[in-house]
């Protein structure tokens, strides 16, 4: 325990903002700041704490079960279970990987779930809940865990890490509905004092305008200027997909410092796109992309893979594993058009664009992908930021309504 005393010490010490937040009291608790704040360590801090029996200076029973959820399984296992092990430490009596529950000596135990179904979070009663990026999940999930939180017929606590997502259901938790017992701590990404000042550096050379406001200092921002505002959570974010499609195809945007995308989209019968399957990622090379790309070709068996353009070898290296690598075709106001068609409901009540509720960085950058303004005021140009996925869905849209040439064509021919 020593360890994980001194790790917490030292962060409410040289981290004020941080160490408040591990240390508040409140039932209810939101630490929001700006991507690198160390939001999920803060978070699992304040989950070791309270699994050893002390929520602030509240005791709590031990031992005790608590929950610690992110949006989907790779941020889970990536992410937020990595961080919470390393914070544990030697805490940690066993990790159950059928499971995904780690059990501490003191005999308290921690499950990990996603929010992708929230119906699936229903079950015992707990005594705690870590939401990380909780601002990525549906709203419903809020109002799920706080019904869990009883464990010895006591009050639970539930405490929150995350990036804004414009104004949802976290600002109007926590700032619109300010409450007694509901705390909110927030952060820049220049605050953290663990953060190499360059790295925030190239952020800030990288991000611009609202997005940046969002990103950088963890602001919740109303939108304004939204490029698609036709998108709708309740009209275009689904649980099922179909169990056949016609055709599969997908799109790829190139990234290292800024994320890279893969993004796997099924046409049903009637010409409708689903985007079934997102892989969203910053520093990965681009080999593991052509072995992601290489793994979805097994898998799904899309037609053609619609390449951002810049990087002709990158396309040659998912040739190379015998992936079916084409050029994308890269007029943006043609193919913000393509996805704004889609995004239309018809006659028949539905649109023909469905996205996956595990696709959540593609539902974030649907609500906030702005117009940039040029000097005389107009909007008449993407904002070139927070584009990653939709990038990669309108080059895949824009091949599936135009399809390839036949040079094209001719390039995935393998012997």
């Amino acid at each position: 325990m020593a360890t994980t005393e001194r790790t917490v010490t030292l962060s409410c010490t040289d981290y004020p903002k941080q160490g408040r937040f591990v240390g508040t009291s409140a039932y209810e608790a939101a630490f929001v700041g700006g991507i690198g704040s160390g939001k999920s360590i803060a978070g699992c801090m304040r989950a070791v704490r309270a699994a050893l029996g002390m929520v602030g200076s509240k005791p709590v029973q031990t031992p005790n079960l608590g929950v610690i959820t992110a949006p989907t399984y790779k941020m889970l296992r990536d992410a937020t279970l990595r961080t919470f092990l390393e914070v544990a430490g030697d805490l940690v009596k066993d990790f159950n990987k059928s499971e995904f529950m780690v059990t501490l000596h003191n005999g308290s135990e921690i499950i990990f779930r996603t929010t992708h179904e929230p119906d699936n979070l229903r079950g015992p009663s707990i005594t705690w809940w870590f939401g990380d990026e909780a601002a990525m999940s549906d709203a419903i999930t809020w109002k799920i865990m706080l019904g869990r939180l009883r464990q010895f017929g006591q009050r639970g606590f539930v405490w929150l890490a995350t990036t804004p997502r414009g104004r949802n259901w976290v600002w109007q938790t926590f700032v619109r509905d300010e409450r007694d017992g509901r705390k909110i701590f927030k952060a820049s990404s220049a605050d953290n004092v663990y953060m190499d000042p360059e790295i925030v550096k190239a952020w800030r050379l990288e991000y611009a305008g609202d997005f940046a406001l969002q990103e950088l200092e963890g602001e919740f921002i109303s939108f304004q200027g939204l490029i698609y505002p036709e998108f709708s959570r309740d009209i275009h974010v689904v649980s099922t997909m179909p169990d056949i499609f016609s055709q599969v195809v997908a799109g790829v945007d190139w990234g290292f410092a800024n994320p890279g995308v893969i993004l796997i989209i099924g046409i049903d019968s009637d010409g409708g796109a689903w985007l079934v399957e997102e892989h969203y990622q910053r520093q990965r090379l681009v080999a593991e992309w052509a072995n992601i790309a290489k793994q979805a070709t097994n898998t799904w068996r899309p037609t053609r893979f619609y390449c951002d353009p810049s990087e002709p070898d990158n396309i040659k290296a998912f040739r190379d594993k015998l992936v079916p690598a084409v050029k994308a075709k890269n007029a943006v106001n043609t193919g913000l058009q393509a996805v704004k068609n889609r995004l239309v409901v018809q006659g028949n009540g539905k649109p023909r664009l469905h996205v996956n509720r595990a696709a959540v960085n593609t539902i974030a950058e649907f609500e906030s992908y702005q117009w940039a303004e040029n000097r005389h005021g107009m909007r008449d140009e993407p904002l070139k930021t927070n584009d990653h996925a939709l990038d990669a869905l309108r080059y895949a849209l824009m091949g599936i309504d135009k399809g390839v040439t036949k040079r094209e064509a001719t390039a995935t021919r393998f012997a």
